[in-house]
């Protein structure tokens, strides 16, 4: 029989919000489903995902954790984050950023006020406009351009490029030709990586019918990337350089 502990402080929820990786392993091994609920619908995937506790969401996800399951709202442990780093695993464990609520609202929409940076991420992966930050949000954040606050797969492209522009510097650097075999090897593999990293959600989003392309990343810039042929976009880019929480058990 499963001992739960449910009185105590070391039952999978508290474990879970603690980020007790070890504690939340025996239990588990010892029968404790992973998507279990307590009294207000709170699982330990919520209960992780709210308090940045990322090895253990990777480990509840690996035994059978649903990484979308809902609460009583209809909040999947997406709407629960509060961090950036933590969004991103969420994301890439395979939560789905265009879930709506019982209120209709999806995670960004939640997240908006208090999550700016978060809620702005979402966004750009489903291709949804931006929101405005405040004038301290924007301080924190100096290195994010103006085309990346309207173009909500900017994010994507600056990464890219990014890795281009040092490619093509360590290549200059090292006397490698512009036309070698080897440049041209890295820069296909930058470019393939980048795709590779969201495969997976780009079908989700295909599956949904939302269009996340934008004109400003065309095949003619990719193909002058892959090429080895900086591009304007290339130049311009190379120059960019405790809240209230769920209560614990």
């Amino acid at each position: 029989m499963v001992n739960l502990d449910l009185a105590g402080s070391e039952n999978i929820w508290v474990a879970s919000s603690d980020g007790d990786l070890e504690r939340v392993k025996k239990l588990i091994e010892a029968g404790v489903p992973p998507n279990i609920a307590d009294d207000n619908s709170y699982t330990p995937m919520h209960a992780a995902a709210s308090w940045g506790r990322q090895d253990v969401l990777r480990y509840l996800n690996s035994q059978g954790g649903n990484i979308n399951i809902t609460d009583e709202d209809g909040d999947t442990p997406l709407f629960s984050v509060e961090d950036l780093e933590t969004a991103k695993l969420v994301i890439e464990l395979g939560g789905d950023p265009l879930h709506a609520n019982d209120e209709g609202l999806t995670a960004d929409e939640c997240l908006g006020e208090e999550y700016p940076e978060i809620s702005n991420y979402l966004r750009g992966l489903i291709g949804k406009p931006l929101i405005e930050v405040s004038s301290a949000d924007a301080e924190t954040d100096q290195q994010q351009s103006e085309p990346s606050k309207t173009d909500p797969t900017q994010h994507m492209t600056t990464n890219l490029l990014g890795m281009v522009q040092e490619i093509m510097t360590e290549a200059e650097t090292n006397g490698i030709s512009s036309d070698s075999p080897e440049l041209d090897r890295r820069l296909r593999e930058a470019v393939t990586q980048t795709v590779d990293q969201s495969a997976d959600f780009g079908r989700l989003i295909a599956s949904r019918g939302v269009d996340v392309l934008q004109p400003s990343i065309g095949a003619n810039t990719l193909e002058m990337v892959v090429e080895g042929e900086e591009t304007a976009e290339t130049a311009s880019s190379s120059e960019e350089a405790s809240t209230t929480k769920r209560q614990r058990i």
